[in-house]
């Protein structure tokens, strides 16, 4: 009887993902961290909103490596992609009681932050999909019936 070869787990590249993912909200974090002195100085108001981002960063970061499925990742997508539409608005039309950011593209936290999101936004999004089995081949899959022995239909009546 030939020896059946376990099929792979899709549980190892799970756990590697959350990792990454919960690394990279906490770099997040550190970045807004990071930015935040500057920013409480200059503009109040964005500076409260970095305490936010922080918190919720981190309490994601905790939730992907504690809770598995879905969800978390949705949390973490939005998490991110709302810091994307924060920075893309602060440096388009500018946020309430800032438009001192407009147009300027080139800050190294900055890019460093959008750089962190985008790659939460792509973990989630990979993770969110449906998981599709990898199918065998019809050969493996099919089991070989038992020769069934049938009474021969007797039709002399």
């Amino acid at each position: 009887m030939p020896s059946q070869q376990p099929v792979p787990d899709a549980i190892p590249s799970e756990h590697l993902a959350r990792a990454a993912g919960a690394i990279a909200l906490a770099a997040v974090a550190v970045i807004h961290v990071l930015d935040l002195p500057s920013t409480l100085q200059e503009t109040p108001l964005i500076g409260y909103g970095y305490f936010l981002l922080i918190g919720v960063a981190l309490a994601g970061a905790a939730m992907l490596i504690t809770v598995p499925g879905p969800r978390v990742w949705a949390l973490a997508d939005l998490i991110a992609a709302g810091a994307i539409g924060a920075y893309v608005l602060s440096r388009t039309t500018g946020l309430p009681t800032d438009s001192l950011d407009i147009g300027n593209w080139n800050c190294a936290l900055g890019i460093a932050a959008i750089s962190t999101e985008a790659l939460i936004v792509l973990l989630a999004a990979w993770r969110i999909q449906p998981q599709r089995r990898l199918q065998r081949p019809a050969s493996a899959r099919a089991v070989p019936a038992e020769p069934t022995v049938t009474a021969p239909v007797n039709s002399s009546r």
